[in-house]
């Protein structure tokens, strides 16, 4: 098997594996509707191309409107490290304290990374 495919059955594998050990209670029938997965979506492509303050207006967006979404605690992360970046470290600070009392089962991934960003900005 050349390389190159060995490298990308590599990501897959990673990718699949991350999937099933940190989001095992999302299933698609639980995400709320089309509406909410397009801003997430959004949301998500603008943070992956590090166009903060875009990607933050959607995750509010999806914040306000799909709070009783699987998604709810990884959009506020999302949200909280874009503040970071933007450097308003204050709201990004608050944002991880939110996350780490939200973060509940699988979601506790998200608030051990939100712990390790609030030491992070206070210089711990």
């Amino acid at each position: 098997m050349p390389l190159v495919h060995i490298y990308k059955l590599k990501t897959v594998i990673v990718a699949v594996s991350f999937w099933l050990l940190f989001c095992p209670n999302i299933r698609p029938d639980e995400v709320s509707s089309t509406p909410a997965i397009d801003t997430y979506n959004k949301a998500l492509r603008l943070y992956e191309a590090k166009h903060w303050d875009a990607a933050k207006e959607y995750f509010h967006q999806y914040l306000a409107e799909y709070s009783d979404t699987p998604l709810y605690v990884t959009c506020l992360y999302y949200l909280a490290y874009c503040y970071q970046q933007l450097g308003d470290n204050k709201q990004a600070v608050l944002l991880y304290h939110k996350v780490i009392d939200q973060a509940q089962g699988g979601d506790a991934f998200w608030a051990q990374v939100a712990q390790k960003h609030i030491e992070e900005v206070l210089g711990r």
